[in-house]
C-alpha cells in the first residue's frame, strides 16, 4: 500500500501509543510514510483521509496528531527569526554573513540540484526550482586548506523538516557573532575549519515553504519523465536514502512511489553527490545532520538490525553528552540510541561519513513535528546550540592525533591507524587513514590506553603499545615511517626449488633499524 499516491487527499499525522515491535514491523515492511517513531513511547504515520478510516476500522488505536491546516499555520507569514526561511532568504542571509564576515566566513556553490538540472537542459517548467547547493565555511583563514580538523553540521535533507534549516543558521550565527568575543568560539574557529550546508534538498524545501504540499519529502527528481513534478506521487528521490554505504538495502524502498525510494543508484542525485564531494575533499571529524521529529540523537550504524560500529562506546559517550543538553518538550532529554534502534535504514548520510571516512556523524531528530510553530522556532534553536557546541568541541580531548611522515624525507605519508580493540570488532568500516596534504590523523577514543599501529605501503610497520588518552586534551604522537629499502640484485638465483631466474631487476627487501618513533619538529612524541 503506497500512501505517497494519494496526494489529492488531505492528509494527517497519525500516532500508536506505545507500539509493539510488530506493530512497526507491519509499517515498516508495507512501504508506510514513517514520520516518526520513538520506542517505547509511538509510532506516527503520515496517512490519507481513507487510510485514516482503514486503520480505526481494523481496531487500531491512534489519534491524529497535526493536520495540513496546522502545518500551514505553523509555517507561518512572517520570515524572521520567529518563522520559517525560504531558499532566496537564506540565500540572502549566507550572502550578508560572508560580506559581514569576510575574515572567517566564505560561501561556496558545492552543486546543483535535479531543478536546476532540468532547466539548463531547456525545460521552462524548473526555472522556478532553479536552485543550487550551498555551503558556508567558518574558520580564521578561510580561504586555506589548513592543518586543522573539520566539522559539518547539514540540514533539510527531508523537504518537510523546516525546522532543521533553522537550528542549522542559528548555530552559524551564534559562532561568528560570538568570534572576537567569546574565547572559546575564537579558539574554535581559530583552530578548526567549520562547514555549515543548511539546505541540502532546496527544491522541496520551497514546494513546502510554497505551501504547494507540506508533507513533501523528497527531491524532484523527474521519474516518470514526464517534464514536470507529480505531486500525486511517484517523483522524487529520498535523499537520506541514496548514499553509497549499504545502499538498496534495509529501509530503502526501490518503488518510485515510495517515501524513501532510494533512487536508481548510489549518489544518482546531483544534490547527495554535493555531499559527497565536500566530505571527500576535506579532513572531517565528527558532524551533525539535523532532521525532524522525535527528540532523538542517532549514531551509526544504521543499516540493519543488531549491528554495532567498531567505535560505539565512543559514539555513544559522544551522543549522551549531547542529548543530555537537549531538553524535551514534555520533560526530560532527548533520546541518544544506535540508528538501528529506531529502525533500519541504509543509505544513510550517517552510515556514509562513518563508514566511508571514519566521522563521528550524528543524526539529531528535533522537536515533536515536522513544522513546529513559528513561535517555538527560536526555543527549539537555542535548545540545541549546546550539542552543536559539544560536537565541536570534541576533537580537543580524549583524541590521538599527529603527523606521519617519511623519516628520510620528512613529506606527508598516507597511512592506516589502527587501534587493537576497537578496530577489530564490530561491523566493517575502512580503516583509518592520515591525510595526504599534512600526513595528519585522528582517532577519538576513551579515556585509556591503547596498542596503535601504523602502516603504509612500502614502509615499515610501527606499534606502540600503552598509548595514554588524555581525557582533557589531545594525545599528539607523531610517527616517521621507515621506507623499505629496495636493494638490486644482479646475478643469477639458484635457492629456487623450481625456477630460477637471472637478469637484472630483482630486488631483495631489507630494512633499516626500527627507531622511527621521533620527534616531530616543535612537538613532543607524547603530550
Amino acid at each position: 500500500m503506497i500512501l505517497s499516491g494519494l496526494g489529492a487527499e488531505e492528509r494527517m499525522v497519525v500516532r500508536f501509543v506505545d507500539p509493539d515491535k510488530t506493530v512497526l514491523t507491519e509499517f515498516n515492511e508495507t512501504d508506510y510514510d514513517i514520520a516518526a517513531f520513538k520506542p517505547g513511547e509511538f509510532l506516527d504515520l503520515v496517512v490519507a483521509k481513507s487510510q485514516y478510516e482503514e486503520l480505526l476500522s481494523r481496531g487500531f488505536q491512534i489519534i491524529v496528531t497535526q493536520t495540513e491546516d496546522q502545518l500551514r499555520q505553523n509555517l507561518g507569514d512572517v520570515r524572521d527569526l520567529y518563522g520559517y526561511r525560504n531558499y532566496d532568504e537564506l540565500l540572502e542571509d549566507l550572502q550578508e554573513i560572508e560580506l559581514q564576515y569576510p575574515d572567517i566566513c566564505k560561501l561556496y556553490d558545492i552543486g546543483n540540484t535535479r531543478g536546476k538540472e532540468y532547466s539548463m537542459e531547456g525545460n521552462p517548467y524548473y526555472n522556478d526550482y532553479n536552485h543550487e547547493i550551498w555551503a558556508m565555511k567558518v574558520s580564521d583563514n578561510v580561504a586555506e586548506e589548513e592543518d586543522e580538523p573539520s566539522v559539518f553540521y547539514m540540514a533539510e535533507h527531508h523537504a518537510r523538516e523546516p525546522i532543521s534549516l533553522e537550528v542549522n543558521m542559528y548555530v552559524l550565527n551564534h559562532i561568528i557573532s560570538n568570534y572576537g568575543s567569546d574565547p572559546i568560539i575564537t579558539e574554535e574557529v581559530n583552530n578548526k575549519q567549520i562547514w555549515f550546508m543548511p539546505l541540502v534538498n532546496p527544491n522541496g524545501h520551497k514546494i513546502v515553504t510554497d505551501e504547494v504540499d507540506l508533507w513533501w519529502r523528497k527531491n524532484i527528481r523527474d521519474n516518470n519523465e514526464n517534464g514536470s513534478i507529480n505531486f500525486g506521487g511517484g517523483d522524487g528521490v529520498d535523499p537520506n536514502r541514496n548514499y553509497d554505504w549499504n545502499w538498496g538495502g534495509e529501509g530503502s524502498s526501490g518503488d518510485t512511489n515510495s517515501e524513501t525510494y532510494r533512487g536508481p543508484s548510489a549518489f544518482s542525485e546531483p544534490e547527495i553527490q554535493a555531499m559527497r564531494d565536500i566530505l571527500e575533499s576535506h579532513h572531517f571529524v565528527t558532524g551533525i545532520t539535523y532532521h525532524a521529529y522525535s527528540e532523538l540523537v542517532l549514531f551509526p550504524f544504521g543499516y540493519a538490525n543488531n549491528i554495532q560500529a567498531p567505535d560505539h562506546d565512543a559514539l555513544q559517550e559522544l551522543a549522551n553528552d549531547m542529548a543530555f543538553t537537549i531538553p524535551g518538550q514534555n520533560g526530560g532529554y532527548y533520546d541518544p540510541i544506535p540508528s538501528w534502534q529506531l529502525y533500519p535504514a541504509s543509505g544513510t548520510t550517517d552510515d556514509y561519513a562513518y563508514g566511508e571516512h571514519g566521522v563521528f556523524s550524528f543524526t539529531i531528530e528535533l522537536a515533536t513535528q515536522f513544522i513546529p510553530p513559528a513561535s517555538q522556532v527560536e526555543g527549539i534553536c537555542e535548545d540545541n546550540l549546546e550539542a552543536a557546541l559539544i560536537l565541536l568541541g570534541r576533537v580537543d580531548r580524549k583524541t590521538l592525533t599527529g603527523h606521519i611522515t617519511d623519516a628520510e624525507s620528512g613529506d606527508p605519508v598516507v597511512a592506516e591507524i589502527y587501534i587493537d580493540g576497537i578496530d577489530n570488532t564490530g561491523e566493517f568500516r575502512k580503516p583509518y587513514e592520515s591525510d595526504l596534504f599534512f600526513g595528519r590523523y585522528y582517532r577519538l577514543l576513551q579515556m585509556g590506553s591503547y596498542d596503535v599501529t601504523f602502516s603504509a605501503l612500502g614502509y615499515e610497520t610501527q606499534t606502540i603499545n600503552n598509548v595514554s588518552i588524555s581525557p582533557l586534551q589531545q594525545t599528539v604522537l607523531d610517527i616517521e615511517l621507515e621506507p623499505i629499502l629496495m636493494v638490486p640484485v644482479t646475478g643469477r638465483v639458484t635457492e629456487l626449488p623450481i625456477v630460477s631466474a637471472a637478469g637484472t631487476g630483482l630486488s631483495l627487501r631489507t630494512s633499516r633499524p626500527n627507531n622511527s618513533l621521533r620527534r616531530h619538529p616543535n612537538r613532543s612524541r607524547l603530550s
